[in-house]
């Protein structure tokens, strides 16, 4: 990052070819979508190359891409609707029936996939941001909290209050759960 920031046209041409595939798998599993994952990867690394000179070593090369990707994101989810995440719904704790079982189970499964894509959308854009972080990229704690600019304990209690709102949306998929009222 430092010899990008002073104008090494090879590092930048580095860093983009390290984190290019890992930015644009996190904007996939967020849009749903292959072009617009490709124009928001490209966009971060435009982002990216305008921001070098504000770098400092305190953050991770891996945390700051991933604040200006978190960014993008948000930005992204305000105009086009949530990020898409089954991995956010497998951590609250839905527990998937297997691909062999009946209709029944096929049909519960597509009410579950629509249910839960509005309990997604009706989550805070930051809500989802961060659950896409922890569950669909496995940053810790700590790159989230420098992904987003927001304490350890703030990203703590962001991931529970989005845990329970989804569990309590989804209770009625969940076992011996009901439908909340």
């Amino acid at each position: 990052m430092q010899r990008a920031a002073g104008g090494d046209g090879h590092a930048f041409r580095l860093l983009v070819r390290r984190y290019e595939r890992e930015i644009h798998n996190y904007f996939f599993r967020s849009t749903g979508s292959v072009e617009d994952a490709e124009d928001l990867t490209q966009q971060c690394f435009v982002n990216l190359f305008g921001s070098l000179s504000r770098y400092r070593k305190t953050a991770s090369v891996r945390t700051f891409l991933y604040r200006i990707a978190h960014n993008l994101a948000v930005s992204f989810a305000r105009r086009a609707g949530p990020p898409v995440s089954l991995d956010a719904l497998l951590e609250a704790g839905y527990d998937p029936p297997d691909s062999g079982e009946g209709p029944e189970d096929a049909a519960a499964a597509a009410q579950l996939g629509h249910s839960y894509l509005e309990a997604l959308k009706a989550l805070p854009s930051e809500w989802r941001s961060v659950i896409e972080l922890r569950a669909g990229r496995g940053l810790s704690y700590r790159e989230i909290a420098g992904a987003i600019g927001k304490s350890e304990a703030a990203v703590e209690s962001i991931l529970f209050r989005a845990r329970e709102r989804l569990a309590g949306d989804l209770a009625r998929f969940l076992p011996g759960g009901r439908e909340r009222r």
